[in-house]
């Protein structure tokens, strides 16, 4: 009796604190789904804005099929880093840097978008190296290049 009554007080309590941790992880993680949400949409809007002007032919069924596989990756990797941050205690800002991550690929995809129909593209090669270098002196030329 004494042995099932020590393990429903642990159960017990495993519960709460489980509870506690789950409740405090989507806390943390709504805001990063909201921004990514967004991001993934804008760049929707942008790629199908592009396939239009491009005279390209667009179907609902693949432009959702990738959109929701995109955001199902991305919302599995900032719950995945949400939940990390919050084991971590907060301390690493883990999934801020994640979510800038996701940020910044969509960004660039964004700008793409926007630059194909006019015959350019960004080269990220180019502007991670102009970033890194930013307090050197660096020649840009070449982030932006003219496409065959």
């Amino acid at each position: 009796m004494e042995e099932s009554l020590t393990f429903t007080a642990t159960k017990g309590a495993y519960s709460v604190i489980f509870a506690t941790f789950l409740q405090e992880s989507i806390g943390h993680m709504i805001p990063w789904l909201v921004a990514t949400f967004f991001v993934i949409v804008c760049d929707l809007v942008v790629g199908l804005r592009k396939s239009l002007l491009m005279c390209e032919e667009v179907r609902f069924s693949s432009a959702c099929r990738r959109t929701m596989g995109k955001m199902l990756s991305y919302f599995m990797f900032v719950i995945m880093v949400a939940v990390i941050d919050v084991a971590a205690h907060g301390g690493e800002t883990i999934d801020k840097w994640a979510c800038l991550l996701i940020c910044f690929i969509e960004g660039c995809s964004i700008i793409n978008n926007i630059l194909k129909p006019k015959g350019m593209a960004l080269d990220v090669n180019k502007l991670f190296s102009v970033v890194v270098k930013k307090k050197l002196d660096v020649d840009i030329d070449g982030v932006i290049k003219k496409e065959d």
